[in-house]
């Protein structure tokens, strides 16, 4: 962590490598913040009516989640050791946040229920669905009356099931990229078969099972990774880039079929990524990727702070005119923002260093010891520990010391085989999906 002259902590990219997909995770939980708090500008009763395409940020985030999962970990979850390790850091990363908002929401929803004014969506406050909650489950099942205190959270339950079955992805993409490819066309296609037969066209995509929903985005990451080489032949990145971005929201914000909105989605996706791939970062980008470590802060505070200031607020308690909620709207994003950065800062990352350093004797430790040696595997877990980068010219080992799996894995991806600072991540904490 650095500080600027001012003694603030500082937002720093985790990596240089890919600031276009850094920068749309920031976008992408913007928007979700968006469709959390617009309909507030809407009288009541059309507010179920307006569209609701902006939840498919979360798609992108499932997305961006797969192809740098992928990234930093593909070779390294064929061990049970390295595959443990691997679960540790994402909870690390994911649900010491995740609890403290649980509990935050739940003091909320409580006080609104002992003033009176809690309601037609009362979360249950049934001990059995609080626990499920906790646990992510509420991804999967249903309970009470189906309501949960941390109304994002399924995303993130969804999010652990794709870490749950990543090794299975990793085996295949390493053995047959044209096997994974298939793979998840078949998912894909299997999606919007059951989505188009189970659900209304209003309500096509954001209401399937949020496992089932996350599955084809996440591989897709994962084959972007597997072939970065093709991808990066796309030229004209940036005007492709801002281009479907465009043409996304505004698909986002009408009244089109998810699932085309869904395609434009994917386009986002593989346009950044070939972006990065190609190292062409105008000056804008480079200036706000860092904003992009906010991500996982304003995706998981934003819901309990709408629903205070927007929800009861301005709207129950003030009745405030267009005008007005703009007005609040403003200090609402204000203190989005400023609850995410401390958040990040003081909450996450100490939490995530902690249980990372849980064990750390044996993370990652017979494989990298074996592909990279002692020297640079100290490297790696102080990176993936603190938030400390690693210098440029850090020295990874020559070929004659990589694993000769990993060199025919660097190989298929076109990457050079003497050096390893494509695939090894500065820290842990880039990105999460929901990251």
């Amino acid at each position: 962590m650095t500080t600027n002259s001012w003694n603030v902590p500082a937002l720093r990219v985790a990596s240089d490598k890919m600031l276009h997909l850094d920068l749309l995770r920031f976008v992408a939980s913007a928007g979700i913040v968006v469709r959390h708090s617009f309909e507030f500008f809407f009288p009541p009763d059309v507010r179920s009516a307006l569209p609701s395409g902006l939840a498919l940020f979360v798609d992108l985030f499932f997305v961006i989640s797969g192809f740098v999962i992928a990234h930093v970990y593909c070779a390294k979850v064929d061990s049970l050791s390295g595959y443990g390790s691997f679960l540790q850091r994402r909870v690390g990363r994911l649900m010491p946040l995740h609890w403290l908002t649980l509990l935050v929401s739940i003091i909320v929803w409580s006080g609104f229920v002992v003033l009176g004014r809690a309601g037609n969506h009362e979360p249950s406050f049934e001990l059995r669905c609080i626990a499920e909650t906790a646990l992510l489950l509420n991804a999967m099942v249903t309970c009470g009356n189906g309501i949960s205190f941390s109304s994002v959270s399924w995303s993130i339950g969804a999010e652990m099931v794709m870490y749950l079955i990543f090794p299975l992805f990793a085996w295949i993409g390493m053995r047959s990229r044209l096997g994974l490819l298939l793979v998840t066309v078949l998912s894909l296609i299997a999606a919007i078969i059951v989505d188009l037969a189970q659900n209304a066209i209003d309500r096509s995509w954001v209401d399937l099972s949020p496992p089932f929903r996350a599955l084809p985005s996440f591989m897709i990451g994962v084959c972007l990774l597997y072939f970065r080489d093709k991808v990066r032949m796309i030229s004209a990145t940036g005007p492709v880039l801002l281009f479907s971005l465009v043409l996304t929201l505004a698909s986002m914000i009408s009244y089109t079929h998810h699932l085309f909105t869904l395609g434009l989605v994917y386009i986002v996706a593989i346009t950044a990524v070939a972006a990065d791939a190609r190292q062409i970062v105008p000056v804008f980008v480079k200036r706000l990727a860092p904003l992009g470590q906010l991500t996982y802060s304003m995706y998981m505070w934003h819901p309990v702070i709408v629903l205070i200031l927007m929800n009861v607020v301005a709207d129950k308690l003030v009745h405030a005119s267009p005008g007005l909620m703009s007005v609040f709207c403003v200090i609402c994003y204000a203190i989005i923002f400023v609850v995410a950065y401390l958040s990040y800062f003081f909450i996450e990352s100490p939490a995530r260093r902690y249980i990372d350093s849980l064990g750390s004797g044996r993370a990652f430790g017979s494989t990298d010891a074996a592909v990279f040696g002692h020297e640079p595997l100290l490297r790696i877990r102080q990176a993936e520990s603190d938030t400390t980068q690693l210098s440029n010219d850090a020295q990874w080992p020559d070929s004659s010391r990589i694993d000769a799996r990993v060199c025919a894995f660097r190989a298929r991806l076109g990457l050079p085989k003497n050096s390893m600072q494509d695939v090894q991540p500065r820290n842990s904490d880039w990105p999460t999906a929901s990251s």
